[in-house]
């Protein structure tokens, strides 16, 4: 009797540590924006050098890092910090703009950019888009800050999907040509103008899209 009941007691005993080990554990998912096998393999490896993360794996297509970690240890906010520092913007936080830009062009995803809107509205007295050749994050940024360096171009969009730039003006005077040629002045095509071979050769590989010859 003594011996039955002594092992029935273990049994609870050890019941009781798996559950209090299951209940520690923990298996989540979030956002963590990125491109490509290269963001893979740092947002895995930031997430994982992360005290009481088991596992974390990253999908490319669907954005959703799943993640295995010790809840006593480790938290969410935690492991989204660590992706952060590391250049990636995460359901919880945004990487800093010094992190991003580190990045290999490659891996420079689209950022949601600031709302200023209605701020460009308010200055904005005409509107006008056009194709911009272009690939990735990089392409984005460059294009972007080539056509808000003609005076008068209050705010610039390109989307790398469609490969079109949208661009809102204070002035009228402000030519479609003249926004077209600081942007292939860049090294990138435009539907209007061609960019220099010796500047679209300076692009990095990553930005080196197809040229219609």
């Amino acid at each position: 009797m003594k011996k039955q009941m002594r092992n029935f007691m273990l049994l609870v005993l050890a019941f009781g540590a798996v559950t209090f080990v299951n209940a520690q554990e923990k298996s989540s998912e979030f956002e963590v924006l990125g491109n490509c096998n290269g963001c893979k393999k740092r947002i895995e490896k930031a997430a994982n050098a992360v005290a009481g993360v088991s596992k974390a794996t990253w999908n490319k297509d669907t954005k959703i890092i799943d993640v295995a970690y010790n809840s006593d240890e480790t938290s969410l906010e935690d492991i989204s910090k660590a992706i952060n520092k590391v250049g990636h913007d995460t359901k919880f936080g945004k990487a800093s703009d010094s992190a991003y830009d580190a990045l290999p062009g490659c891996c420079q995803y689209d950022r949601e950019a600031p709302d200023n809107s209605e701020a460009s509205k308010e200055d904005t007295v005409a509107s006008f888009s056009f194709l911009v050749s272009g690939n990735c994050g990089m392409c984005k940024k460059r294009i972007e800050k080539a056509a808000k360096t003609v005076p008068g171009v209050v705010n610039a969009i390109w989307d790398k999907e469609s490969k079109i730039i949208s661009v809102d003006v204070s002035d009228k005077a402000v030519a479609k040509n003249v926004v077209s040629k600081a942007i292939a002045g860049v090294g990138h095509d435009t539907e209007f103008d061609k960019a220099e071979a010796s500047v679209y050769g300076d692009l990095p590989g990553c930005c080196q899209y197809d040229r219609v010859q």
